[in-house]
């Protein structure tokens, strides 16, 4: 969650809208959907992945993502985003037995210039850690590589996407262990009273893979709501989604159907289908 923004965003009630949504809640809900907003927030990621394998096993993933914005010149903001995985890998040629953990974390770096009018865009690098705690959760190999993010906001619209390639950098045992691409449109309508509806799917490529099992390609879409609580001084936005893979490697004995090794920004796993929940925590200045 997230928005570039020259004033403050007020989470209090203030004067109401002449759509009916207070100010504060229409800015608030525009910067929840921008993935380089001037404004801190915590998400927390919750995917739910069905059929996975040829037993439809079930796996789930949580992301923490937090957000951290900082201001490098009067006119420019660096924007760091962090997705920490906490795993739960289903082995997926087998009925049974599952492989929980943390993850390789993925550290992003956007340098962001001033918003020219409703369009703003960021570019910077995307790193792969490699953290996992077991071989099934994550290569071992320290990957890096470009990124880019670009969004327009005509209200209450908020169209973009953000798209990085990361290579290996370093592996232990000396292989050309990643070679992966990261990609995710994002559309957000705002409604009133702090409701939306979005779809954000993560597209993935590994370019190890054979031909024909290179590409991951969800569609979907969901609801969500912008919340404010009087004992919580952040506002909270819920978000609820489903997403099925259009395009997904087979899921034959021998094949892995998503190697985190070569794909880790790839949160649906192994699965064809899965349900997606967040919870974000945003801090408006």
């Amino acid at each position: 969650g997230w928005l570039l923004s020259t004033a403050p965003l007020l989470a209090q009630e203030v004067a109401q809208a002449p759509d009916g949504n207070t100010a504060s809640t229409a800015d608030l809900a525009q910067a929840a959907a921008n993935p380089i907003a001037n404004m801190i927030s915590l998400p927390f990621q919750f995917n739910f992945n069905f059929n996975q394998g040829p037993f439809d096993r079930y796996g789930t993933v949580l992301n923490l993502q937090p957000v951290l914005p900082f201001k490098l010149t009067k006119k420019w903001n660096v924007v760091t985003r962090t997705i920490i995985p906490i795993l739960q890998i289903p082995d997926v040629y087998s009925t049974s037995g599952s492989t929980s953990g943390l993850g390789n974390i993925n550290f992003n770096t956007f340098f962001v210039p001033p918003a020219a009018g409703i369009f703003t865009y960021g570019f910077g690098v995307s790193m792969i850690i490699p953290t996992a705690t077991a071989p099934e959760l994550g290569g071992d190999a320290f990957g890096i590589g470009p990124t880019v993010v670009a969004l327009v906001m005509p209200k209450p619209w908020v169209i973009g996407f953000t798209a990085g390639y990361t290579f290996a950098y370093k592996s232990p045992d000396g292989s050309d262990a990643l070679s992966s691409f990261f990609g995710q449109y994002f559309i957000t309508y705002n409604l009133k009273n702090g409701w939306n509806i979005s779809t954000g799917p993560t597209i993935t490529g590994n370019f190890n893979a054979p031909e024909g099992e290179q590409w991951v390609v969800p569609v979907g879409a969901g609801v969500g709501k912008l919340m404010n609580f009087k004992r919580i001084k952040a506002p909270i936005k819920f978000s609820l989604q489903y997403y099925y893979n259009v395009v997904q490697a087979s899921q034959t004995p021998g094949t892995e159907i998503i190697d985190l090794a070569h794909n880790p920004l790839q949160p649906m796993g192994n699965a064809n289908q899965s349900l997606v929940f967040y919870i974000t925590f945003l801090f408006p200045r």
